[in-house]
């Protein structure tokens, strides 16, 4: 406690004695104090106080009279609220008369004295005492008030600042200052321009106006000091006065603080001159110095900042506003036409707390009537700025029950004025605010909607407005479903839903995956319906808009979606094939719609099962059907490596076939060789269609077509599964008699020559047989050592000699030469990007009749690869025509830049170009012969060895056409060459002469 219980106004005084009353020994200290003070409090609050430096420019001139000297008046405010009100004097001799000193007297005034925005006055005008013999007592009495006058004299501001010479500007930049200093660390230091010895007189009298100008907030939080040697910091002041000419240009000390040294040349600093033209400065000025008085709007303001933010009352902006409020509600009205957003503000925001309002009833009225101002003004057409609304917005919350209806009408007009003028950022923001409040958006919605014609001209432009700002289906929909489902005549407006349905349109118009997108809709108005309660459906579902919707997105698929563009797991996807009344749905489409919806039909029920009837297509127009078949096609090697064997038939499928079978087996089985990464697969294949009955006759067995395709597949490709024993006992053994007895016949009709020979002389028994053997060893033995099988005449056989042989192999049989053989020749460099492939025909007509429309290749990655553009340059051998008596004019066009005149694979002197498909490797031969193992794709017919290569003499097939391919393609030995469905022999090459 630093004063009694009594809350009595205590005293204190402070001068060097010979003793005191916290030293013995002569000094300056405590001299006397009331009862109620605490020695800490005296020690650490007033001591610090107790301080006075004479003028210098009075001891400077050996000044004596202590009258002279300006008294050291201070008022400072403690943190606990106490206000110390003390003086320091000059005095010209202490107790030994021999040296100068100075006497303070303090009044303590405890927080619970009872403050009252007037105690300025009285405190400028307390009695202090000068002097105090410690001899008569060091106890003070406690007061009940401070002596003084108790008649204030009147200041006149205006005379006050003539006597010292400040202008009004000089005056507000001060009154600035000091309301700063107030709420922050800078202190105002003020070094008037008058004598010395007059400082602290004109201090005081500045003081009294300075006092009458602040807001009673502020009054009640500075401290001052009338008189000071220099500028120095000390705690609990703001004001100081000091010695004219002490504030010393460039002192650090005091830069960053507010200066006004008014002696000589005026220096001003850190004052924010702009701030000082803000309303409360310019008003208050004006009411002092033109005889007013400012109490009414100081009780005011104080009333208004009731209930409003710790701290609100010591902000300046609040006095700017405030001032404008009483000046308006006072009579001046052109204030809030010059100002309306910001007077608009300020009522609102003093108006939000919760209890103001039957305390600020003069602002709610001032508001209101402000409201009915504007409301007229929208009436005439007036188009409002957003800060309007968004006041009128903030008012809502706090008094919504009150003004609620006018507001919504109000935003009404003022909405179908923005409108009408096409102003779309009034009514983008007016949206906003109203969205902003849902229960302001919910009155404001429910007035629009509750009008056809308010309907059509508000809502339906905002729902544009809102459609277009979504960025993909997910949000359309999101924005459909929240208006559809929160008001029921939303979901119902046929121009709502029509919006809906152009807007779904147009967004799947931008996904890159249509058929998903249709599927994801269908799923999301599914799960609206299904939201609903069971007895009860949706708004959507009872307006129609989502079967609407459906229908839309259904009818996007049939006009915007090729077949072609989409795959068979897209298909599968289409959201209509499951409606029960697909078929009549169908029949109501209009004729283009119904082709696609009958080809998309087809194609689901193709690809929906995992066994699709082979004649899924049936009851389509042939064109549909060869269109169906043709977009399948593409999609089928990946349902073939998926193991979906049935999938492949449709494509097959012939309604008009012939009888031995409704499919093209032949073109199947090869289309199956040509797709599968491996014979495993054909094998699979093959057994899996066993089980099938468009492949088996009635009588059991395979088709006779389909057993020809499947002969010949072994015969050229698959001839292993039916000789390598694992392969054997994996897939053909375990087959049913009636099939097994066919592999049994295919792998005789693909043994290799010589047990096709021991099969013919089998019948002539054991003897038979052991002299062919020793005919077919003795054979060997002379091709061997070079007796037959050169290219001389050749020798006289000899008899060999009684050994016994090894078993040769036979002699290669004759074949039968194809019409035309094609070879790859390859790239001199390795950065060529092309392929070059040498067709070679017998005859000049079948050249001509060599016209490629499309080329179809099987890379070495296994990939097919389709080709239609391509050069063709004929290279025909001159004199192989020549020789074989069939050259013809016109028939040769001899020789290009790249082989020097020479057909690639021919040289001048006769040499032919020997290549083994199973190696590749290319060899030069004595006779112009190309070789390429059996199963290259040559269409003989004839069961050899594949030991055995089939020879082609290339002089039998002098006319050359060479076909480019301006794409690098690797080809190997299992490379196949197809021109228009036809495929030729290939006999790939390395080099070429």
């Amino acid at each position: 406690m630093s004063f009694s219980a009594s809350h009595l106004i205590q005293q204190q005084m402070y001068t060097r004695e010979r003793r005191g009353i916290f030293r013995p020994t002569e000094g300056f200290d405590t001299v006397a104090n009331s009862k109620g003070l605490d020695a800490s409090f005296i020690k650490k609050v007033l001591h610090p106080l107790c301080v006075y430096d004479a003028p210098a420019a009075l001891t400077a001139r050996g000044e004596k009279e202590e009258s002279v000297y300006p008294e050291a008046m201070h008022l400072v405010r403690t943190e606990s609220g106490d206000v110390v009100l003390g003086r320091g004097i000059y005095k010209a001799t202490d107790f030994t008369g021999l040296r100068s000193a100075f006497f303070t007297h303090n009044y303590v005034i405890p927080a619970g004295h009872g403050e009252s925005p007037s105690d300025y006055k009285q405190w400028l005008n307390t009695s202090f005492v000068d002097v105090h013999d410690i001899e008569q007592g060091t106890e003070l009495a406690e007061l009940e008030r401070l002596p003084g006058e108790s008649v204030f004299p009147s200041i006149d501001p205006s005379a006050v600042l003539t006597q010292l010479k400040l202008s009004q500007e000089v005056f507000k930049q001060l009154l600035y200052a000091v309301m700063m200093s107030a709420t922050g660390r800078k202190k105002v230091y003020v070094a008037l321009n008058v004598p010395a010895e007059a400082v602290a007189s004109s201090a005081k009298l500045l003081l009294g106006v300075l006092y009458a100008a602040l807001p009673y907030a502020f009054r009640n939080k500075i401290g001052f000091l009338t008189y000071a040697k220099e500028p120095n910091s000390r705690k609990g002041i703001h004001l100081m006065f000091v010695e004219p000419f002490s504030i010393r240009p460039g002192d650090r000390n005091v830069d960053k603080d507010f200066v006004f040294d008014l002696t000589g040349n005026v220096r001003i600093l850190n004052v924010d001159a702009e701030q000082i033209k803000q309303p409360y400065f310019d008003w208050i000025a004006r009411t002092l110095f033109h005889g007013g008085t400012p109490d009414d709007f100081f009780k005011f303001a104080e009333q208004m900042l009731t209930d409003m933010d710790a701290g609100r009352n010591l902000m300046l902006s609040s006095y700017h506003e405030l001032v404008t409020l009483y000046r308006i509600e006072q009579g001046e009205r052109a204030l809030y036409n010059e100002q309306r957003v910001a007077v608009l503000r300020s009522l609102t925001d003093y108006l939000s707390p919760p209890a103001a309002l039957p305390r600020k009833m003069q602002l709610d009225n001032l508001f209101l009537s402000f409201f009915d101002h504007e409301f007229d003004r929208v009436k005439d057409g007036y188009i409002p700025e957003a800060g309007l609304v968004d006041c009128f917005k903030d008012y809502y919350k706090v008094h919504a029950r009150t003004s609620e209806n006018r507001l919504v009408e109000y935003l009404i007009r003022s909405l179908n004025n923005a409108y009408t003028a096409r102003n779309t950022e009034v009514v983008t923001y007016i949206y906003h605010t109203i969205e902003e409040n849902p229960s302001l958006g919910k009155a404001y919605f429910t007035k629009v909607l509750g009008n056809p014609a308010l309907t059509q001209m508000l809502f339906i432009p905002y729902m544009d407005s809102q459609i277009k700002r979504t960025q993909d289906v997910k949000g359309l929909l999101a924005v459909v479903h929240e208006w559809g489902s929160r008001y029921i005549e939303v979901s119902a407006n046929a121009d709502f839903q029509q919006l809906a349905e152009s807007a779904l349109l147009g967004r799947l118009r931008a996904e890159r995956k249509p058929v998903e997108a249709v599927a994801a809709i269908h799923q999301r108005l599914h799960q609206w319906d299904s939201s609903a309660a069971e007895a009860k459906r949706s708004p959507l579902e009872q307006s129609g808009l989502t079967e609407r919707l459906q229908e839309a997105s259904n009818r996007y698929l049939l006009t915007e979606v090729e077949l072609k563009e989409i795959s068979p797991d897209q298909v599968v996807q289409i959201p209509f094939f499951t409606r029960p009344d697909l078929v009549q749905w169908v029949g109501k489409l209009p004729a283009p719609l119904k082709g696609q919806a009958v080809r998309l039909i087809a194609a689901y029920d193709w690809f929906s099962t995992e066994n699709p009837e082979p004649s899924v297509l049936d009851g389509l127009e042939p064109t549909e059907v060869e269109k169906v078949q043709d977009w399948a096609y593409g999609w089928l090697p990946q349902q073939l490596t998926e193991g979906h064997f049935a999938r492949l038939l449709p494509a097959f499928y012939r309604s008009d076939g012939p009888g031995e079978g409704m499919l093209d087996f032949a073109r199947l089985v090869s289309s199956v060789r040509k797709w599968a990464k491996d014979n495993d697969t054909m094998f699979r294949f093959i057994r899996w269609s066993e089980g099938q009955p468009e492949f088996a006759t009635p009588r059991g067995g395979f088709e006779p077509a389909y057993r020809r395709a499947l002969l010949l597949f072994f015969q050229k490709e698959g001839r292993e599964g039916l000789h390598k024993k694992t392969l054997w006992r994996q897939y053909f053994e375990p087959a049913n008699p009636v099939f097994k007895n066919f592999y049994l016949s295919a792998k005789r009709e693909t043994d290799t020559s010589l047990v096709k020979t021991l099969r013919r002389f089998r019948k002539g028994g054991i003897i038979s047989g052991i002299v062919l053997i020793v005919i077919a060893g003795t054979l060997s033995g002379l091709k061997v050592a070079g007796v037959i099988g050169s290219g001389n005449t050749p020798a006289p056989a000899r008899a060999p000699k009684p050994v016994q042989q090894p078993a040769a192999e036979p002699t290669v049989p004759a074949k039968v030469e194809p019409k035309a053989i094609v070879t790859h020749l390859s790239n001199t460099k390795s950065t060529t990007r092309m392929v070059k492939l040498l067709f070679a025909f017998q005859t000049s007509a079948e050249q001509a009749a060599f016209k490629p429309s499309k080329l179809v290749i099987i890379g070495a990655d296994q990939q097919e690869h389709s080709y239609e553009n391509f050069t063709l340059a004929e290279q025909n051998d001159k004199d192989a025509i020549d020789k074989t008596g069939k050259g013809q004019p016109g028939d040769a066009k001899n020789g290009n830049a790249a082989t020097g005149g020479k057909t690639p694979g021919t040289s001048g002197e006769g040499n032919g170009i020997t290549a083994d498909k199973a190696t590749g490797n290319t060899t030069s031969a004595a006779t112009p012969e190309t070789t390429a193992n059996q199963g290259t794709g040559s269409d003989t017919g004839a069961n050899t060895d594949t030991k055995a290569p089939i020879k082609y003499d290339l002089k039998k097939y002098p006319y050359r056409t060479l076909l480019t391919i301006w794409q690098r393609l690797e080809l190997d030995n299992a490379s196949t060459v197809t021109v228009d469905g036809k495929e030729y022999p290939l006999v790939q090459v390395k080099s070429a002469d």
